[in-house]
């Protein structure tokens, strides 16, 4: 398992803090980045570690400390590689992204190239390249290092983009598929969003199967009723020749009453059955009982 140090750059006070602009702080943007970042690698399958896992994290309160405090963490960790994240700050004018390493030359110059390569792309930032500097963290790290500069702070533009948490999104993602690529492994950038969205989509369908099913079960359960009340009319009682007996058997059991071949009980009551009436028509029909 590859092991990634982020370094989440500056303090949340102290001699080591960040840039400013619009009141918003390099050292809580680079925090927030990072958050989005460590979760994308860890489920790609790497070991993730941060030199600040909250904006409230302070490193050292001394500018050389909290430098070398960062890379003797990472160097203690024996991590592969180490990804510094900050944001620039100008002149007000100066915008873009670009990031930086101690040579374009070996490992750290590729790591630096494949993550430049998606900042522009992912985030809309300006391409300002791969930079070399002798930045602390990249000098005193033991492994290939980065440090990504993801737009400028005070440049209004820019800042709108990192105070956006859209815009913070986009740039993790891009520092995530360059160390992807540095590693020859296939991207698995599906959003909260798209996963709820996708379950949401088996959920809908499952639902609409099983929709189904009632549906067929409240058609055999309405044929069913059906039945029942078939059944419950031919099982009804008809005890007196009225509006309730079925016109068609009324000729019939008016005769049988008139001849006496049907009393009923003791209270007069004839206690027929569906099937007795159409019996009782079908012989009367068929001459059994005269005229």
């Amino acid at each position: 398992m590859k092991k990634v140090y982020i370094d989440p750059g500056h303090n949340y006070s102290g001699a080591d803090t960040g840039a400013a602009g619009f009141g918003l702080k390099e050292q809580d943007v680079t925090v927030l980045v990072a958050q989005k970042l460590k979760p994308m690698l860890k489920k790609s399958g790497f070991d993730v570690k941060m030199s600040r896992e909250a904006i409230t994290d302070v490193v050292a309160t001394g500018l050389s400390a909290s430098l070398s405090g960062r890379a003797e963490a990472a160097n203690s960790w024996d991590a592969d590689i180490f990804i510094s994240i900050h944001c620039n700050a100008a002149n007000t004018k100066a915008y873009g992204c670009e990031t930086y390493c101690v040579s374009t030359t070996g490992n750290a110059g590729r790591l630096a190239r494949c993550v430049q390569d998606h900042l522009p792309a992912e985030t809309g930032r300006y391409d300002r390249g791969v930079k070399t500097a002798n930045f602390a963290v990249l000098t005193r790290t033991s492994m290939p290092a980065i440090l990504v500069e993801t737009a400028f702070i005070d440049n209004f533009d820019d800042n709108k983009f990192l105070a956006s948490d859209a815009g913070r999104e986009k740039l993790a993602a891009a520092i995530y598929k360059g160390v992807c690529d540095y590693y020859g492994i296939k991207y698995d950038t599906e959003s909260e969003d798209e996963l709820m969205s996708r379950e949401y989509e088996e959920l809908k369908a499952k639902n609409e199967s099983q929709d189904k099913i009632i549906g067929e079960i409240g058609i055999d359960i309405e044929s069913s009723k059906s039945d029942i009340n078939g059944i419950k009319e031919r099982l009804k009682r008809y005890d007196y020749v009225d509006e309730n007996m079925p016109s068609w058997a009324v000729p019939t059991i008016t005769k049988l009453v008139t001849k006496g071949y049907l009393k009923g009980d003791e209270s007069g009551k004839l206690n027929l059955t569906e099937d007795q009436l159409r019996l009782y028509t079908v012989n009367d029909r068929a001459g059994l009982y005269g005229e």
